[in-house]
């Protein structure tokens, strides 16, 4: 598969992580295939100096970077994917919706009419626990951190109202 081998040129610009054995991960289904992300990574993203990566394989490290343990670099890293049309987009997208950070919250939200709806229908259909288990986290989040905004104005349940739509409509 020609992603396999672009993946590989992306992570290989990234520097050694000391911490990789201590990955957490969590399972998401692409399609037919199941992949498994890291739930968070504690390496640098590379400098430009790492040498030249096609636009591919910078948006398949823009995706891993939205993992990131630091919450600006996990931002700063979906604002420049967050309006590609690659189908693994939402892969990296909606475990970001399960988080406390509600300035990524409102880039997600931001950007909801720019979504390509077809890849994230199907990838809501493909992982309803998933889909489950990040409505809770946004619930969670809101009831901890952020029960003075109205829960009708909050971000993440106004994303998540978005992605349960997504399963019930097909377009674009």
């Amino acid at each position: 598969m020609e992603l396999r081998g672009e993946a590989r040129a992306a992570i290989a610009a990234v520097p050694e992580d000391r911490y990789s054995a201590n990955w957490r991960s969590f399972s998401v289904r692409l399609g037919e295939q199941a992949l498994s992300i890291p739930y968070r990574i504690y390496v640098e993203p590379p400098s430009l100096q790492a040498g030249p990566l096609t636009a591919l394989q910078s948006e398949l490290l823009d995706c891993l970077f939205t993992r990131h343990h630091d919450g600006l670099v996990r931002q700063r890293h979906l604002e420049r994917i967050i309006r590609s049309g690659n189908r693994w987009l939402p892969c990296y997208v909606i475990p970001l919706v399960g988080e406390y950070v509600v300035e990524i919250l409102r880039v997600i939200q931001a950007n909801l009419p720019y979504f390509n709806t077809s890849i994230y229908s199907d990838f809501v259909r493909a992982n309803p626990r998933f889909l489950e288990l990040t409505g809770k986290r946004v619930e969670s989040y809101w009831n901890c951190y952020y029960r003075s905004i109205p829960k009708e104005e909050y971000p993440g349940f106004q994303i998540m109202e978005f992605l349960q739509s997504t399963a019930t409509t097909r377009s674009r």
